[in-house]
């Protein structure tokens, strides 16, 4: 289940990722490492997930138990942030280790940044996401309730072997352990939006029947500009399914100048099945 970051703990969690991006790029990687192991062992942990939820118990020896469970190998701000998360947000104790792969995100958009990688990768996850709407097989088998979760995680490294970065691959593999595989496109496109929004963009996903050349995608995307009113970053899709035209979804926006969309629309008028 995705929890999001609310205002409060977002506006903390960055102020210590650029202090750690600060001390170099180690720092903010190790950070994004630490909140990923962090989220996958709470899943089991509950005594530990308890602890750290319960935003009544003071930091202090929250800290002390987390240096002392990374043997003092983790970076100040995980231990900072892990901390004290809980009382910048409080979210019922199941949704912790969620909570924590979305700073977890948040933590590789910073690194990525610094690393002058972020738009790399933004496309990456828009691309999984992609990959896993467009296969029905790869789907059917991330929301097999028979099939393991060590399985579908070695599928999706499988596919993504060589195809993306080793942020997001981390990244998407935390998704796949957290949800057993449910909802992997759907969180991917949100965490690829907040990324494109790190740099004042919005994301605007095309689908056509063909590629798109790059005088199109560059008219495209000056009128999707001038209509919205902020930067666009087209994340192009051929779908087969569409006759001509293009559809265009924007957040919650929807264009589609598809002639298939039309033709549905004149059947539905009309009565016709």
């Amino acid at each position: 289940m995705a929890t999001e970051v609310n205002q409060a703990l977002a506006a903390y969690a960055e102020g210590l990722f650029d202090q750690a991006a600060g001390r170099g790029q180690g720092a903010i990687d190790q950070v994004q490492a630490d909140l990923e192991q962090f989220a996958r062992l709470l899943v089991h942990q509950v005594r530990l997930r308890k602890v750290l939820a319960d935003p009544g118990l003071p930091p202090e020896p929250k800290q002390a138990l987390l240096t002392d469970l990374g043997h003092g190998g983790l970076e100040e701000a995980s231990v900072e942030l892990l901390a004290t998360a809980a009382t910048h947000q409080r979210v019922r104790l199941r949704e912790f280790p969620a909570l924590l792969a979305g700073l977890a995100a948040m933590a590789a958009f910073t690194g990525a940044d610094k690393a002058g990688e972020l738009e790399r990768l933004e496309g990456e996850l828009f691309f999984v996401a992609t990959l896993v709407e467009q296969q029905p097989a790869v789907r059917s088998a991330l929301t097999n309730p028979g099939l393991p979760v060590a399985n579908k995680r070695a599928l999706v490294a499988d596919l993504l072997q060589g195809r993306v970065g080793a942020r997001s691959a981390a990244l998407v593999d935390l998704l796949v352990e957290l949800n057993e595989g449910h909802g992997l496109d759907t969180r991917l496109k949100e965490w690829a939006e907040a990324a494109a929004a790190r740099r004042n963009r919005v994301v605007a996903e095309v689908r056509s029947a063909v590629e798109l050349d790059d005088a199109r995608r560059a008219r495209l995307t000056e009128v999707l500009t001038r209509v919205i009113g902020k930067p666009v970053l087209l994340q192009t899709t051929v779908d087969e399914a569409i006759l001509g035209s293009l559809v265009v979804r924007v957040g919650d926006e929807l264009f589609d100048g598809s002639v298939r969309s039309r033709l549905e629309q004149a059947r539905e008028a009309l009565g016709v099945a």
